[in-house]
């Protein structure tokens, strides 16, 4: 029996590896909803990007919006031309996000 989970061990802390060599990963999208408030928050999309580690701000509208958020430090804001995405600068944030036509 202790061979056993010594094997078991040592299976578990070595990564997996496809035939060519390369080391399997295990990537799992999160989906997140986050409340908005607003006049614009049906035609905003806010996700986060886990390449560049900041909020994406995706404008669907056929409107400029200011989508802000407020973290510990202080409110964080970011202005999107219609049909454009840009990023908020902050990697965390409290509460609801506000989105408004400018």
């Amino acid at each position: 029996m202790p061979l056993f989970l010594s094997l078991l061990l040592i299976c578990s802390l070595m990564p997996a590896t496809h035939p060519g060599g390369q080391v399997a990963s295990a990537q799992v999208d999160i989906v997140t909803s986050y409340d908005c408030e607003g006049d614009a928050c049906a035609g905003v999309t806010l996700t986060w990007d886990n390449d560049r580690q900041q909020f994406r701000v995706q404008n669907n509208s056929d409107r400029r919006v200011k989508v802000t958020v407020t973290t510990f430090a202080g409110d964080s804001s970011v202005i999107v031309e219609p049909g454009k995405v840009d990023y908020l600068l902050v990697k965390t944030f409290n509460g609801p996000y506000r989105a408004n036509y400018v």
